[in-house]
């Protein structure tokens, strides 16, 4: 039988006496998290990813996403070339 060698899931953690708490220790740093409070009183947190409405109407959009990802892939492989602005122009 495997014996289990990872970094326990229960930890206890000291509250301040403004209420903060490191996550360090969980490898949490620089990142935003929901916070969703539990009937039994406990606290379950989830990564998050925070986007405009304007990049949440993007990623709905299947064709836009396709054609970004071309755009990308595009100047990954190299394949630019500059764009003079009308105003730019003489």
């Amino acid at each position: 039988m495997p014996t289990d060698h990872a970094t326990p899931k229960r930890i206890v953690v000291d509250v301040d006496r403004r209420g903060r708490v490191s996550l360090a220790r969980f490898g949490i740093k620089d990142t935003q998290l929901v916070v969703e409070e539990l009937d039994d009183g406990g606290l379950a947190m989830y990564p998050a990813i925070v986007m405009t409405p304007a990049e949440a109407r993007h990623y709905a959009n299947p064709e836009a996403v396709a054609k970004l990802e071309q755009a990308l892939a595009s100047v990954k492989s190299g394949n630019v070339r500059t764009h003079q602005l009308k105003s730019q122009r003489n």
